[in-house]
Formats: structure tokens, sequence, C-alpha cells
């Protein structure tokens, strides 16, 4: 009877840790689950499997998202403040070049204020806080979209090309990002790295 009772508990002991290491998946398992379901798993993996740190979070990944988002988005305002100054052929694109410019700085302020508040999260205004990261970042989102509808087929397609490319590259990080985002404020897994 003894031993009858010491296997049952030793059997419960066994499953609890298996339910435990299953609640708590190991770093590359939680980056690869997570990437999995965001819209470009691809450029999830290849962008934050060396980017983030060995202590994998929810909240982490979202950062590390951001951060990539807006690394990008910075490199493009500079590529585009570069090309400004040289008129394209087309005056109507010269006008969207412009207006991109402005788009695409308005961006990085956005995503700038998107990662400084998920970097300063508190218990008592979490949902409010994951709000403004949402919509911060859906408006860097969306300003991609705007900048890309000002320009027209005429003049430099050489330039038109890279400036689509680059600008919807940032595009796709900044979609990924955004369901980081929405899986932070959903399951509250940063919830452990709030400030009180």
């Amino acid at each position: 009877m003894q031993t009858h009772h010491t296997l049952t508990l030793f059997s419960f002991f066994l499953l609890f840790l298996s339910l435990s290491e299953a609640r708590t998946l190991p770093p590359q398992d939680l980056l690869h689950s997570s990437c999995t379901h965001s819209r470009y798993p691809t450029l999830c993996l290849q962008t934050l499997s060396t980017f983030t740190g060995p202590t994998k979070t929810t909240l982490n990944l979202a950062q590390a998202a951001i951060q990539v988002s807006l690394t990008h988005a910075r490199a493009l305002s500079s590529y585009l403040n570069t090309l400004h100054p040289q008129p394209p052929s087309n005056k109507r694109n010269q006008v969207a070049l412009s207006d991109c410019a402005k788009q695409i700085s308005d961006s990085v302020d956005e995503l700038s204020k998107t990662l400084n508040e998920l970097q300063h999260l508190h218990m008592g205004t979490f949902q409010w806080q994951m709000s403004n990261a949402e919509t911060w970042a859906s408006t860097a989102l969306t300003n991609g979209d705007i900048c890309l509808n000002g320009f027209n087929d005429g003049g430099d397609r050489k330039m038109m090309v890279e400036v689509k490319r680059r600008v919807n590259d940032v595009a796709m990080l900044t979609s990924n990002a955004l369901y980081f985002i929405d899986r932070v404020g959903q399951t509250r897994s940063g919830k452990p790295h709030v400030n009180p």
C-alpha cells in the first residue's frame, strides 16, 4: 500500500514537471512558435533570432521587433533625405518623394514612442500603454502606405523600385512588430517585466 501511494505521488510529480516545462518554452521554441503565426514568419525568424538576448519573453520579442523596424525606418529616412535634394525628372514624383520623406520621418517618431512605451510598462496603466503602442505602430504602418500611394509610373524607375522595396521592407517588419504587441496585450506575458 505504501509503495502504491509513493508511486502515485511520484507520477503526479512527473506530471507537474512536464506541465511546467510546457508552460515555460525554451527561448528558441518561443521565438519559433511566435514567428510561425506572424504575417511574415521567415522575415520574423531572420530578424529576431540574432537580435534578442538569451532570455526571451513575448515582451522582449515585441521590443526587439519594434527596434528592428525602427532601425530600418531610420535607414529609410536617411536614404530618402539623400534623394530629396536630387529632383526626379517627374514633377509629381518629386512632390511624392518629399511627402514620402515626411511620412517616414513621422514613422520613425511613432516607432520611437512605441519602443519607449514598451520599455516603461506599469501595472496600473498597462492596457492604456499597450493601446498607445498599437496605435503608434499602426500609424507608422499607415505612413508607409501613404508614402507609396503618392508615386506614379513616370520618372526614374530604378529609384522608384528601390524606394518601394525599402518602404515595403519597413512595412513588413512593422506588421510583424504589431503582431507581437498584440500578443503582449492579449496574454500579458510581459507582466513580470512590468514596473509596479
